[in-house]
Formats: structure tokens, C-alpha cells, sequence
């Protein structure tokens, strides 16, 4: 029976001579693929899913009282309390407060003429849930909303309409209604829509001038990420109700664009786990056809070594080890380049490693390259044990 450190050492000399570096890197590179997604699969998915939700604003649900739609209600505005509750649930990021509906006003552009814009009255949460592009002056502070400020901020188009360029409206008075207002900013943002052909108040200002609806009867509540919006919009009419009357509480989201984010997302996750088992398939194809070709390459040597006492257990053995030789190098060399991407990953993304995940799948993954290497290799290695003497040595 051969030593096993021999038997190991005489492997790894035919796995060089043979130059099977394809199939390794192929077992190497569905190896990588595998440790990165097991530990920083999450991750990924969420940075991911966060750049295309908030493109969409699947992710923000707005909550509104629509008591105004059945004559003879009392007109209810959220408490805070409420507002306090709402942000504490599981999953949710932020909650802006906001007045349902708008109050427009007349005003002239540079032209001499004249245009209605709609005005909206947000607080300092509104920039950030909407994910708005700062373009020129700054966003609202919470200064603005506690001291009721006179100022203003105009959407893109609105600014250009205004003033032509939106650095040049920073700094202007606009008169709304007998108040003179600052422009302080301009904003832009994919998510903003219709509301970017107007302008946006500090919702304590508008409310002291009972402008709009004159009370905080709108939220907009932001998911921190597109699975957690089912769960919010299930708990959201409860956790109001449990705090103040209710009857009239309407909850928007943007269903259609959700489920296609989420489809496209389980396509992603398919792609992703197909291209992984593709590429450690074609490492247990190449394991057996390169075990097949060597055997057929040294039949003969297989025929003298059986007619020099070699059994048919060191031949199987010989074999077999060679192909477990290049699996486990595909292994190692897969995990040795995983570690350093799930390292380059993790600083990237802003996240911390799981340790003993990654340590976890690293040996899951020198396991499974175990199992492919005497998946591809025992059925050649076989065929070799049973060679006939006699017919080996006379193969050419």
C-alpha cells in the first residue's frame, strides 16, 4: 500500500505536469462567487436594492387623513405620539411630516410674466426620505421648522422657470400671499415629480397662516429597504389607532413598481446562483475529463505498475488523489480570493464581516471541492483499477 504523503506528493507533481490551472480556476472562481454571497449576500442585496428603490420610491408610503372627503367629519391631524410610535416600528427609516394638499400663488418670472406655482409645506425629514439632489443654497433644518421661518425652496424647473438658473435663485424674495419669502435652495430629485414645478415651506410656517390644510394630517414614512414596506403598511393602521381616532386613514404605495423590483430582484438572485453551479460544474466536467485522458495516457504506465504488485486500490487511490488535488487547489485558491473580496466588500459597503460565517463557508467550501474532485474523478479512477494486465501493457 503506498504512503500517503507519497501518494499525495506524486499527485500534486501530475496535477502540475498536466497544467489543469482551467479547471482549477474555474472551481477557484464559483468557490469565491459562493463566499462572497454567503457573507455578503445581504449586504449586497441591500446596497443594491437601495440605489433602485429609492429611483422608484417604492420604498415610501404615504399616510394621509381623508377625512376632508366625507362632509360633516372633524378634521384629524396625526399626534405626536402617533408620529412617535410610527417611527420606532421595525423597518422603518424615517417619518416626514407633511400638510395633504398644496396653496398656490401667482408669481413673476423674470419675463414679466406670470405663473401659478403649488407650494407644499415639509419639515427637515422631507429632503432626505425623498432623497433629493441639493443643486444650489441648503436644505431645511430643524431651526426652520421650530421657528416658523419665513424661507423657501423651489424645485428645478420651478427655479428655472423663475430665474432661468437655479444657482441664480438662492438669495431671492418671493411675495406669498402678505409675507415676503427667502429662497434658501433649490432641490432635484428623480422621485420628486409634478412637485419639482413648485416650491416647498417649512409646514409650521404654513400652518401658522392655516395655508393648506392648516394641520399635519400627511406622512411619508420611509422604508429602509423595499422588504420591510408589506410589514409597515400592515401595522401602520394599528399603531395609529392605538394612539387616536382614525376612521379615514388612506395608505398609498407604489405596488406595480414594487413587485417588479422584487421579480427583478429573485431573477438577480437566480442568475447569480446559476452562474456559481455552472462554474463548479464545468470544474467537476473538466476533473473527469482531464482524469479520463490521463488514464488513457498512462495506460501502459497502469500495466506495468500492476505487473510490478500494484494493487487495483493504490491504482484507484493514485487517481483519485490526483483529482482531489485539483479540486482542493481550486478550493484554497477560491477561498483565499473570497476572504480578500469579502474584506474589500465589507470596507466598501460600510459593513462589518461576520467572521464566523466567513469561516463557516470556508470550510462548506473546501468540503464541497472535495466532494466535486471524487465526483469527476472516482469513475475514471476506476476504470483504471480494473485495466487488465496484460491488455495495458500492450496499449500504444
Amino acid at each position: 500500500m503506498i504512503a500517503m504523503s507519497d501518494l499525495f506528493r506524486v499527485s500534486l507533481r501530475q496535477v502540475v505536469r498536466q497544467r489543469g490551472f482551467g479547471v482549477i480556476l474555474s472551481i477557484a472562481l464559483g468557490i469565491t462567487a459562493f463566499i462572497v454571497l454567503a457573507v455578503l449576500g445581504r449586504e449586497i442585496r441591500y446596497k443594491v436594492g437601495q440605489d433602485m428603490v429609492l429611483m422608484g420610491g417604492v420604498n415610501v408610503i404615504q399616510v394621509f387623513m381623508d377625512d376632508g372627503a366625507y362632509p360633516g367629519q372633524p378634521q384629524r391631524e396625526f399626534y405626536p405620539e402617533t408620529i412617535k410610535a410610527l417611527r420606532a416600528l421595525p423597518g422603518v427609516g424615517m417619518v416626514s411630516l407633511n400638510l395633504h394638499g398644496g396653496k398656490v400663488f401667482g408669481l413673476r418670472t423674470s419675463g414679466e410674466r406670470t405663473i401659478n406655482m403649488d407650494f407644499i409645506g415639509i419639515d427637515q425629514y422631507f429632503a432626505e426620505v425623498y432623497s433629493l439632489t441639493l443643486l444650489a443654497g441648503r436644505l431645511f433644518d430643524a431651526s426652520d421648522i421650530e421657528r416658523r421661518r419665513r424661507v423657501a425652496m423651489l424645485g428645478r424647473e420651478a427655479a428655472q422657470m423663475l430665474y432661468d438658473k437655479p444657482d441664480d435663485a438662492v438669495g431671492k424674495l418671493l411675495i406669498l400671499g402678505q409675507d415676503v419669502f427667502e429662497v434658501v435652495g433649490v432641490v432635484s430629485g428623480v422621485m420628486l415629480g409634478g412637485w419639482g414645478r413648485g416650491g416647498f415651506l417649512p409646514y409650521t410656517t404654513m400652518i401658522d397662516r392655516n395655508w393648506s390644510s392648516g394641520r399635519v394630517d400627511r406622512l411619508f414614512v420611509r422604508a429602509i429597504g423595499w422588504e420591510d414596506v408589506a410589514p409597515i403598511v400592515r401595522r401602520i393602521p394599528e399603531v395609529v389607532r392605538e394612539h387616536q381616532a382614525a376612521p379615514y386613514l388612506v395608505i398609498r404605495t407604489q405596488d406595480e413598481q414594487l413587485a417588479r423590483i422584487q421579480t427583478t430582484f429573485m431573477w438577480v438572485e437566480v442568475l447569480l446562483w446559476l452562474g456559481i453551479v455552472a462554474s463548479l460544474m464545468l470544474g467537476g466536467f473538466g476533473i473527469w475529463y482531464g482524469t479520463f485522458a490521463a488514464v488513457r495516457a498512462r495506460t501502459r504506465e497502469v500495466g506495468l505498475k500492476k505487473a510490478m504488485g500494484g494493487s487495483d486500490a493504490d491504482i484507484l487511490a493514485q487517481f483519485l488523489a490526483e483529482a482531489l488535488c485539483k479540486s482542493l487547489a481550486g478550493g484554497v485558491l477560491g477561498i483565499v480570493m473570497g476572504v480578500l473580496l469579502v474584506e474589500l466588500g465589507s470596507w466598501s459597503l460600510g459593513t462589518g464581516v461576520s467572521y464566523s460565517l466567513l469561516l463557516a463557508s470556508s470550510v462548506g467550501s473546501i468540503a464541497f471541492s472535495a466532494l466535486i474532485g471524487v465526483a469527476g474523478g472516482l469513475y475514471p479512477a476506476i476504470q483504471a483499477s480494473r485495466m487488465d494486465v496484460v491488455s495495458a501493457l500492450r496499449f500504444e
